[in-house]
């Protein structure tokens, strides 16, 4: 584009990348962020019901943001029974680790006193 000054090596990370997002907009929604807070906080699987309750969400609130985040790849959905009864298992996967990972270091990039010091 004319009058547009690219400044980095144009991958994402690097240093100085300007062209890019500054926070991956997958993560950075409030109720995204939420789920995936609540999901990291134990490392372990949760029930869909255990994320509405704990996260005060409607059922249709929640979903449509699971969906984006599986996705994306950031987490995986498992749909079994417990008994005789249907149960939605969520959890966070490696990339979705990563992927937080890193959406932590940009804010800390951005907003000056979040290292912890």
């Amino acid at each position: 584009m004319a009058g547009t000054k690219q400044t980095g090596s144009g991958s994402p990370g690097s240093p100085g990348d300007r062209g890019r997002a500054p926070l991956s907009p997958l993560i950075h929604g409030r109720v995204r962020l939420l789920i995936l807070s609540f999901l990291l906080r134990s490392n372990k699987a949760h029930a869909f019901t255990s994320l509405r309750n704990g996260l005060g969400l409607t059922d249709g609130t929640l979903s449509v943001h699971l969906s984006k985040l599986e996705e994306g790849g950031v987490i995986s959905i498992e749909k079994t029974f417990a008994g005789k009864k249907p149960l939605t298992l969520v959890r966070v996967t490696p990339l979705g680790k990563r992927l937080f990972k890193q959406y932590l270091a940009d804010l800390k990039g951005i907003v000056p006193g979040l290292e912890s010091g």
